[in-house]
């Protein structure tokens, strides 16, 4: 729609008289604080409904008297660096992209995206209720004073009487191009970590391309549905990825995938592992960093299966179960050294464990690295190890029980240079690793 068809011009004081009486005081009281800093060139006003394929908001302020109804997107922020679109009515769209104001007296309803990014100076704000497939908030405040209905919430500076029915991180809520990724887990090719690509998403919203990554399910039910899909198609379904999912436990349908033989439940809040786990007798990988653990129940530790497990950053996993000695297959081990009480004699019962990193030495005595380093003599197997993260002043005296590994990995952030050379003295030529 061409910009002379929006509405015919007035002054500021002609359109405020129609607003003044428009919605719910909360709604007027915020108007009202933007209205003077944008009104005063005047104003477009367009009597009655409008309906269009797509709207431009700027750079004169929009009132419309009655509702907006469009087949597809509502922008703003056309030529200025702050637009002002008033709606006394109703607005329906398919996709609403803000970045600067936007004052809906009435209902919203916005069957594919509301998309709202500033710097934490603009607002969205509704007199009546919205509903909403998804809302990407970046540094934009939004308020509803009426009923909320919607699905998805990405961002948290929306102020309403309800909540949405999820929050999702980027990566969860929107298809590859609409987010940038800032971390993933290497292993299972799973990201964990994203943010809005505003000028992705922008683009998708111009082109009219799918930008909505499937919500009717969680993340969580997303991936154990794929991992049944391929089973059911008779392909190889091995592996599951479950970080950083906020889970309190683990789901139990993640028991009935017997195939699998990798599990990361990495960064949730599980402070307890089900028996059931002992259900899972292909697993070979499983991965608990950064977990609340404060120990292993007898199922896990009877895997027979399991060669690799990662046990790093528990900070209240203070010491391993008696029955930990039981993990017959186990050939490596990641474990958290700061939070340990001792070495775990337990260790040294493991008949195939060949290679035992041990994490974060933050603070640690000179009394318990050496309790470590003769731990580590104790280990008939053993081929590798490692002191991984954190810095040490000195090493432990005795170095002799490290000289019969075929690598030990010095990966720490600091250690002096004297030290470091002592070591490498006490060590076979070519053992000594520097780096993680």
């Amino acid at each position: 729609m061409a910009q002379q068809d929006w509405g015919r011009e007035v002054s500021a004081q002609e359109a405020w008289a129609r607003l003044e009486v428009a919605g719910p005081p909360e709604w007027r009281h915020a108007l009202a604080s933007w209205w003077q800093g944008v009104s005063a060139k005047g104003v477009l006003l367009h009597e009655g409904d409008l309906e269009a394929d797509s709207l431009g908001i700027g750079p004169k302020p929009l009132v419309v008297s009655g509702s907006v109804r469009l087949k597809g997107l509502l922008q703003d922020g056309h030529a200025a660096d702050h637009t002002l679109l008033v709606v006394l009515g109703d607005l329906d769209a398919e996709n609403v992209a803000t970045f600067s104001a936007m004052f809906i007296a009435g209902n919203v309803r916005i069957r594919g995206l509301l998309f709202c990014d500033s710097y934490g100076d603009d607002v969205f704000c509704v007199g009546g209720g919205l509903k909403a497939r998804t809302i990407v908030e970046q540094h934009h405040h939004i308020q509803v004073n009426g009923p909320l209905d919607v699905d998805v919430l990405v961002g948290d500076k929306l102020t309403a009487t309800e909540k949405p029915r999820r929050r999702l991180e980027p990566h969860e809520a929107l298809l590859p191009g609409a987010f940038t990724v800032e971390d993933e887990d290497e292993d299972e090719g799973d990201v964990t970590d994203s943010t809005v690509d505003r000028k992705g998403l922008l683009a998708k919203l111009l082109a009219g391309e799918p930008l909505l990554a499937e919500t009717r399910l969680s993340p969580v039910e997303k991936a154990i549905a794929a991992v049944k899909e391929k089973a059911a198609r008779g392909e190889k379904a091995t592996r599951l990825g479950l970080a950083q999912k906020k889970l309190k436990a683990i789901p139990e349908e993640v028991f009935s995938l017997t195939t699998l033989e990798s599990l990361t439940l990495d960064t949730n809040d599980i402070a307890e592992v089900s028996p059931r786990i002992g259900e899972l007798r292909a697993l070979k990988n499983l991965s608990l960093d950064s977990l609340p653990l404060t120990t292993l129940p007898v199922e896990l530790c009877r895997l027979p299966s399991l060669k690799k497990l990662s046990l790093r950053y528990c900070n209240h996993l203070t010491r391993l179960p008696d029955a930990f000695g039981e993990l017959e297959a186990l050939e490596e081990l990641h474990l958290d050294a700061m939070a340990l009480e001792d070495f775990p004699e337990v260790l040294t019962r493991l008949p195939r464990l060949k290679k035992l990193w041990l994490w974060r030495f933050f603070k640690m005595t000179p009394g318990r690295v050496q309790a470590l380093v003769d731990g580590l003599g104790r280990m008939p197997k053993l081929t590798h190890a490692g002191f991984l993260q954190g810095e040490l002043s000195a090493l432990p005296g005795g170095l002799a029980p490290l000289a019969r590994l075929r690598q030990f990995k010095l990966g720490l952030d600091r250690v002096p240079e004297a030290e470091v050379k002592r070591l490498e003295a006490a060590l076979p030529p070519g053992r000594l690793h520097l780096g993680y």
